[in-house]
């Protein structure tokens, strides 16, 4: 009975409840951060796939990213938008459930090929000999369709525990977007079990993900280390450092909001949340255009052609 009264009455997401003069404001601001976002992964995507010496399993992966990363911020920004436009904050229960499902699929699916991203630089820096017959185009797509499948499988699994929980009393939630921790604080009765299970496989999932990443750029700054000329050593570093810097906001932003249990959260941090749903999407092509040279050669090869064209 409480299952179907929460799905018809929904949920309210609260937001940003300032006057509405700011939040107005607030909605310029979003836009214009939309639009860098679109236009940045758009650009990033159309660079690599019209340049042919970008056409290798590092800036693949990158597109894929790129991909995820205009779904992810279509998923949020938009509906956040139209909350600050229109006053109107209510999301119905499916359509809750629904946000929940994608986001953590896009965050999951992120994160392992993150993870690939970072295997393919351990076996290019580590192993240059067998580079190619390794990360042959068959390994690249099989990796990739992993990756997707087991964001989506996480997914489900957690968002199917949510979903049948009983919701009864306020319907506030104190964000922009619905996520699993605001829905597992809403929730009647004991969620410990469903706590725990979404924690194991969250935080065993991102564990062994940190874990990879950590012991293969271990072996990567060993190979830079050894390398006897400043030149190399600052390009392998250069394309390096940019996958370094989106695992840094990435992982960091994403473990503060999902693996910290919802009883010791007073309130949801909603500024994490920005972070790893807006703003790392929008900062992803940034980073790796001011940071890759290969990708900011071929940004201005193409800045140059239009310009004499």
């Amino acid at each position: 009975m409480m299952w179907n009264r929460t799905a018809t009455k929904g949920f309210i997401l609260t937001g940003f409840s300032f006057c509405s003069d700011i939040q107005v404001a607030l909605f310029a601001v979003f836009l214009l951060i939309y639009i860098i976002a679109l236009c940045g992964n758009l650009a990033v995507i159309a660079v690599i796939t019209t340049t042919k010496n970008l056409h290798t399993p590092m800036y693949f992966f990158l597109c894929i990213l790129s991909s995820l990363d205009i779904v992810s911020v279509s998923v949020t920004v938009p509906r956040m938008m139209k909350d600050l436009w229109t006053q109107q904050k209510q999301i119905s229960f499916h359509g809750c459930i629904t946000q929940v499902f994608v986001i953590f699929s896009l965050t999951a699916s992120d994160a392992l090929l993150l993870t690939v991203m970072c295997y393919d630089r351990f076996t290019a820096i580590c192993h240059p000999l067998i580079y190619t017959s390794l990360m042959s185009r068959q390994l690249c797509l099989n990796m990739i369709c992993l990756s997707l499948m087991g964001g989506v499988l996480f997914s489900f699994v957690n968002t199917f525990l949510v979903s049948q929980l009983p919701f009864c009393g306020h319907n506030r939630i104190d964000n922009f977007l619905c996520e699993f921790p605001a829905l597992l604080k809403l929730a009647c009765g004991d969620t410990l079990l469903t706590e725990i299970v979404i924690f194991i496989l969250a935080g065993g999932a991102g564990s062994m993900a940190i874990l990879t990443i950590l012991t293969s750029y271990i072996y990567i700054i060993r190979v830079i280390l050894n390398i006897p000329s400043t030149e190399g050593k600052k390009k392998v570093f250069s394309t390096c450092s940019a996958h370094l810097m989106v695992v840094f906001l990435f992982f960091g932003t994403g473990a503060a909001t999902h693996l910290t249990p919802p009883s010791s959260q007073e309130k949801p941090d909603k500024l994490a949340s920005l972070f790893y749903t807006v703003f790392t999407p929008t900062l992803n092509p940034i980073i790796y255009s001011l940071r890759n040279e290969d990708v900011k050669q071929a940004l201005r090869k193409a800045f140059n052609k239009k310009r004499t064209y």
